[in-house]
C-alpha cells in the first residue's frame, strides 16, 4: 500500500492528514492490485499525473465527502477509483472520437468486465461526466463524482502547470 499513501498528491497541496483512512483502503483493496486498475499506471491522464494517480485521487475525495454527508462512502470510493478505467491514451484520441463524452462507458464496460461492480458504483462510474454527457445522474454518490472528478482534474493540471501560471 505504499503507492497508494504517496500518490495521493493533494494532501500535499492543500495539507490534508498524510495517513489514509484505514476504512477507505479496505473499501478498495480488492480493486487496487487487480491487472485492470494497474494498466492505468501506464497511462497519463492529466499533466504528469497517471490516470491511476487521478482515479485514486477522485476515489479518496470521494469517500471523504460521501461520509461526512452520510452517503455511501463505499460505493463512492470504488465508483471513483472505476471511474476512468478507459485503458487508452486519450490524448492520442481525436476530439472527433469523442473522448469526453464515450470514456464513462468504456470505463463502465472494463469495470462491468473486471468486477463485481454494483448498481450504485455503475451509475456513478457512467454519469461521472455529467453534464456534458446526457443523463442525469440517478444517486446523490453520483453527483459528489461530478464535482470532485472536476476538482481533483483541475488540480492536476494546475500542479502541473504551475511555473507557467506563474509568469516564467
Amino acid at each position: 500500500m505504499g503507492y497508494l499513501t504517496e500518490s495521493i498528491l493533494f494532501m500535499k497541496v492543500i495539507g490534508i492528514k498524510k495517513e489514509l483512512d484505514k476504512e477507505f483502503l479496505e473499501h478498495i483493496d480488492d480493486l487496487v492490485d487487480s491487472d485492470a486498475v494497474n494498466e492505468m499506471k501506464k497511462v497519463i491522464h492529466h499533466g504528469r499525473t497517471t490516470t491511476f494517480e487521478h482515479c485514486l485521487n477522485v476515489s479518496y475525495y470521494n469517500y471523504l465527502i460521501c461520509k461526512k454527508l452520510g452517503l455511501d462512502a463505499r460505493a463512492g470510493a470504488r465508483g471513483g477509483l472505476l471511474h476512468d478505467l478507459f485503458l487508452y491514451d486519450w490524448h492520442t484520441v481525436t476530439l472527433s472520437n469523442g473522448h469526453a463524452i464515450k470514456h464513462a462507458d468504456r470505463a463502465l464496460a472494463n469495470a462491468e468486465e473486471n468486477f463485481d461492480i454494483s448498481p450504485l458504483e455503475r451509475d456513478i462510474i457512467k454519469k461521472h461526466m455529467f453534464p456534458i454527457t446526457l443523463g442525469l445522474p440517478r444517486h446523490r454518490e453520483s453527483f459528489v463524482i461530478t464535482l470532485t472528478d472536476k476538482y481533483c482534474g483541475a488540480l492536476e493540471v494546475l500542479s502541473h502547470n504551475y511555473k507557467k501560471f506563474r509568469g516564467r
